[in-house]
C-alpha cells in the first residue's frame, strides 16, 4: 500500500511559499512539539501551534491580525525539535513581512520599534542618574548613543522585506 501524504494547500499557504521564495510549511502536522519547546510559550499565552494551525487552515486574517507571530523571538529551539523540518521561525518572519506591508503592526510593536529607531534603544525613558552612577562603577559609558547595530538588528528582524 502507497501512503500518499496531504500536503496542506491554501492560498494563504501559497502566498507565504511565494514569499519566502520556496518550501516553507507543508511538513507541518501541527503536533505541538514547538510550543513545547518554545521557551517563550512556558508562562505566557503565546502558542506557536495555533498559529500554525491557523495558517494550515488558511485563516489569512485572522494570523495576520494577531499579535504572536510578533513575539517570537527567532532563537530557533522550535526548528531543533520538530521532527518534520518545519522552519517556524522563517514563517512567522514571513508572516510579519505580510502584515507590515498590509500596515497591520500591533501597536505595542510598533511603539517599541518607533523608540528604538527614534533613539537606538527601548529604554530610554527608563534611564535615570542611578543608572548612570551604576554604569561608571562599572567602568562603561554614562552617556547614551545610538545603537546602530540593535536598531539594525530590529529592523532586519521585524521591519525589512525580503528583497
Amino acid at each position: 500500500m502507497v501512503r500518499t501524504r496531504l500536503i496542506p494547500s491554501s492560498s494563504f499557504i501559497q502566498e507565504l511559499t511565494t514569499l519566502a521564495k520556496g518550501r516553507l510549511l507543508e511538513n507541518c502536522v501541527a503536533c505541538g512539539m514547538c510550543t513545547a519547546r518554545c521557551a517563550v510559550a512556558a508562562g505566557t499565552h503565546y502558542n506557536p501551534r495555533q498559529i500554525m494551525q491557523k495558517i494550515l487552515v488558511g485563516a489569512r486574517e485572522p494570523v495576520l491580525h494577531s499579535e504572536q507571530p510578533w513575539v517570537c523571538k527567532t532563537c530557533h529551539q522550535c526548528e531543533d525539535t520538530c521532527q518534520y523540518g518545519v522552519r517556524l521561525a522563517d514563517v512567522f518572519r514571513v508572516v510579519r513581512s505580510l502584515a507590515i506591508r498590509e500596515n497591520i503592526i500591533p501597536a505595542s510593536f510598533q511603539k517599541a520599534a518607533d523608540a528604538i529607531f527614534s533613539d537606538g534603544w527601548l529604554m530610554k525613558d527608563a534611564y535615570s542618574d542611578f543608572i548612570a552612577d551604576e554604569r561608571k562603577e562599572l567602568g562603561l559609558s554614562s552617556r547614551l548613543s545610538h545603537n546602530k547595530r540593535y536598531t539594525r538588528d530590529v529592523r532586519s528582524m521585524y521591519f525589512e522585506e525580503d528583497g
